[in-house]
């Protein structure tokens, strides 16, 4: 990759205005990114710039003075508003970390005078950071990665030396309140899931789409696996768009589905912490069990997962090797997402059982 880079005085850098990532599996990601920024300026006054539904991912965390939601969409109106309000912060420093070109524009119009980020789309709106390799142009045909791969906290830590700032770690962090886990502990109560229970997280949807979904049955047999022969208990785990889904699998496995109501993130974070064994998708709970050290199965799919290198010695991949994947498709382009239906019950629960030190 190559730096654009200027000669920036730290000391003078009190105000910072941080654009987080909008997935949640990205956000999870940078928080070693927000801790290293946090050292590097414990005086500073940081503002976090985030989508509404991922505050409860910053409860207990001390990395930001103030967080202001920036949400979907608004058009021009909503991005003069933006602009509005950041030139009256009086920002020294913009850390963007989204690689579209409004997250950059915002900061630009509102002439904050230094303005870190990838410069891959928006030439001219960031006056420091670096241009990323290229995988492939934008009117080449889609058969890769636009860039050339690394691990997103990986990627997010380059960012930041080019302004000089002490190394820091890419180990994501996050914090749960006791609010928060004492809200959990009667969650489970209810749904009579006693505190000294082994948990089997069962992760069954995948906001980003479809490409990304194994098979309910094969879900539900292993609920059934993992209960039978190693006393765990399985807890199927959802999106506000997945309840359906996921109470079939539930039913089906001898499972508890999460669904009434769906976890909020807060919730879902203390509920990850306490679990054994996560078996999941490329999912974004997938990285919240890589913050609290969780055993993790991932079906990776049709994702590349040179994207989610890192966290892997506790990190079970389970990939089939396809001459269509990764393909970064959200409904499979070929109809047969071979990708997730070759992936069988028997290698998932193996992968589990080999992380878990037990025999099958």
């Amino acid at each position: 990759m190559t730096a654009v880079t200027g000669a920036v005085d730290l000391s003078q850098i009190e105000r910072i205005w941080i654009r987080c990532p909008n997935w949640l599996g990205d956000f999870v990601m940078a928080t070693a990114t927000f801790q290293r920024v946090r050292t590097a300026f414990p005086g500073a006054h940081v503002t976090a710039g985030m989508r509404p539904y991922l505050r409860p991912l910053a409860n207990g965390s001390d990395d930001f003075d103030e967080i202001v939601d920036t949400p979907r969409g608004g058009g021009l109106r909503g991005i003069w508003r933006d602009v509005r309000e950041m030139r009256a912060r009086r920002f020294d420093l913009a850390i963007v970390l989204p690689n579209s070109p409004a997250t950059g524009l915002t900061p630009f119009l509102a002439r904050v005078p230094l303005r870190l980020g990838y410069k891959q789309v928006r030439p001219g709106l960031m006056n420091l950071g670096l241009n990323a390799d290229i995988g492939r142009r934008w009117w080449q045909r889609r058969s890769g990665p636009p860039r050339q791969l690394t691990s997103m906290p990986r990627y997010y830590h380059d960012l930041l030396d080019v302004i000089g700032i002490p190394p820091g770690g890419t180990h994501p962090k996050l914090a749960v309140s006791d609010e928060d886990e004492a809200w959990v502990t009667r969650y489970l109560e209810r749904r009579g899931v006693g505190r000294d229970e082994p948990l089997l997280l069962l992760v069954v949807g995948a906001s980003y789409g479809a490409s990304k979904l194994w098979m309910p049955e094969r879900f539900a047999a292993i609920s059934r696996h993992f209960q039978d022969k190693h006393g765990m208990r399985a807890l199927v785990l959802v999106g506000p768009g997945e309840v359906a889904l996921g109470e079939r699998i539930a039913a089906a496995g001898d499972a508890v589905a999460m669904t009434s109501p769906v976890l909020p993130l807060n919730a879902l974070k203390a509920l990850v912490r306490r679990g054994s064994l996560m078996i999941t998708g490329d999912t974004g709970p997938r990285h919240l069990g890589n913050a609290f050290g969780l055993p993790v199965v991932c079906m990776i799919g049709p994702n590349d997962p040179r994207y989610t290198d890192y966290c892997m010695d506790r990190t079970a991949l389970v990939r089939k090797d396809l001459a269509c994947s990764p393909c970064q498709r959200t409904i499979c382009p070929l109809g047969h997402q071979s990708c997730m239906r070759d992936i069988t019950v028997e290698e998932v629960a193996e992968a589990g059982e080999r992380l878990l030190g037990l025999s099958g």
